[in-house]
């Protein structure tokens, strides 16, 4: 975390606690303070992941972490290039730069999902794809490495006044903060109603006020406290530790329509199950590249984004209240919880949630290459740049997106391939940890289980959409993924399992 110009940023809190209790029981802030609340709910699910696993704590976001932690420890053997791995270990975001406009704030240094490379040989070589990536591992159509950051011709853009107004209306300057994270713009009434609502009304004597200085250390403490407790505020700030006590719960969603299900028939994705007869559940499935890519998407997802989809069926903490919050005071709360993903993500597969998740259209560049009779010189303008600044004797070269995740690089970004390589056989546990195919590790799972191949049975399972936003809600709330999201079983238990992914993943090279 950093933040320009001050070594040690701060934003003053005023807490009203409940002394008796040690609780609190609201924050008063200003907008600074519910635009990092609400920036937690446009990070991508990875991003949570890995930042909570920097934490140094064991902290279960559903089944997230182990699909995180199968990208970090897969061989880059096993996907289509090492851009693919890079995007899902450090997923971009479109909210990246109002991110980094808080006024305390999580930066990814390893990320470089906000920059643009091309081929060093743009200009030079006939051969050259003329394209541009977000990544500098990728290799352009004619064998070099696209490693040459794309330099903007840009107009100063003054600093901001403030930080208000980042996700928060600029309009409102002062917020209620309740325990459970419902957000509220701050007014005598509405102060006089929630304490009225919490059962202040005749006791207010046993309320005392604490003012206290939010900082950097504490941003990640409330992010940790956001999936581990029902009372973030007051485990934040009071008792400086996780309750560890959440609520979760998973209703059954709305099925589709009858017409929904046929104008998506002939969009499945087809995976064998192996599933205990006794118990019913899934152990595990074997599938091709589809389904991962489908599995690694969600990865790039915003928290949000998965919670607008899961529908009002879904209860994880206080994420809901921070939801609702979010929608009513947000300055985008016009376009909801629709999830918007970089271009580079788009997969094929992303058809089944086509009218749920999409990718903006990536913008093209011109190379600007002005050849005079005293110099040389290249720029590189966005695509509502003042093209009058080019002469009748210039060239203007059009730079569009190429697939990061294609070898060779030589498709365009509507072209795009998958995240793993075409043909490849994995293993998926019901707790989503993702595994390449082989005979050993299925063998050494009945073993470590210790399950007879009698009590085992195959069933072939076809993913329409409607399975696939059971799938990703049961991710988010539950550690039996498969089972409750393909099968529509209860899940059997909310208790952290015992995965070999929640600890530190060993990377594999």
């Amino acid at each position: 975390m950093s933040n320009d110009g001050l070594e040690n940023p701060v934003i003053s809190l005023k807490l009203l606690i409940d002394k008796e209790k040690n609780k609190v029981v609201y924050a008063e802030a200003g907008g600074d303070f519910v635009d990092i609340l609400f920036s937690f709910l446009t990070l991508p699910m990875g991003t949570l992941a890995r930042l909570l696993e920097k934490s140094n704590s064991s902290v279960p976001i559903g089944c997230f972490n182990n699909i995180y932690a199968s990208v970090a420890t897969m061989s880059m053997k096993h996907f289509s290039t090492e851009a693919s791995k890079q995007m899902l270990l450090y997923p971009g975001s479109l909210n990246q730069d109002k991110c980094q406009k808080t006024k305390l704030r999580m930066i990814d240094d390893d990320s470089q999902a906000t920059k643009c490379f091309m081929c060093p040989m743009f200009v030079r070589s006939g051969q050259c794809s003329k394209g541009y990536s977000n990544f500098n591992t990728s290799r352009c159509s004619c064998g070099n490495l696209m490693n040459e950051v794309i330099q903007f011709q840009r107009k100063g853009v003054k600093a901001s006044a403030g930080t208000n107004g980042v996700f928060v209306r600029s309009a409102h300057t002062s917020f209620i903060i309740t325990d459970d994270l419902k957000v509220e713009v701050n007014s005598v009434m509405s102060t006089l109603k929630l304490l009225k609502e919490l059962g202040y009304t005749d006791d207010c004597d046993k309320l005392v006020d604490l003012i206290l200085d939010f900082n950097l250390q504490e941003v990640t403490a409330l992010l940790k406290c956001l999936f581990t407790s029902d009372t973030p505020l007051t485990d934040t700030f009071l008792k400086k530790k996780s309750s560890c006590g959440i609520k979760r719960m998973l209703s059954p969603p709305p099925a589709l329509s009858e017409e929904e299900r046929e104008s998506k028939a002939d969009q499945t994705i087809t995976v064998n199950a192996y599933v205990r007869k006794k118990e019913g559940n899934i152990m595990y499935v074997e599938c091709g590249e589809d389904f991962v890519d489908l599995l690694f998407t969600f990865l790039a997802m915003p928290l949000q984004s998965v919670w607008g989809i899961s529908g009002n069926g879904v209860t994880f903490g206080c994420i809901g209240n921070l939801c609702k919050s979010f929608k009513e005071l947000s300055v985008d709360s016009a376009s909801g919880f629709k999830c918007v993903l970089p271009h580079y993500y788009k997969c094929q597969k992303q058809q089944l949630l086509d009218d749920l998740v999409t990718t903006h259209k990536p913008p093209t560049y011109y190379r600007f290459v002005s050849f005079s009779v005293d110099h040389f010189r290249e720029y590189c303008l966005t695509e509502n740049s003042d093209k009058r600044l080019v002469y009748a004797w210039d060239k203007l070269l059009p730079v569009t997106s190429i697939d990061p995740k294609s070898e060779g690089n030589n498709n365009t970004a509507d072209e795009s391939s998958g995240f793993v390589k075409k043909g490849t056989k994995f293993i998926v546990t019901d707790d989503l940890v993702i595994t390449p195919s082989n005979s050993s590790s299925v063998l050494g799972m009945l073993k470590d289980k210790q399950i007879s191949l009698e009590d085992v049975e195959c069933r072939v399972i076809s993913m329409k959409q409607e399975e696939v936003i059971r799938l990703l809600r049961a991710s988010l709330v539950t550690f039996s993924a498969l089972s409750t999201g393909l099968l529509a079983m209860e899940p059997s238990s909310t208790s952290v399992p015992e995965s070999r992914f929640y600890k530190k993943p060993k990377i594999e090279t």
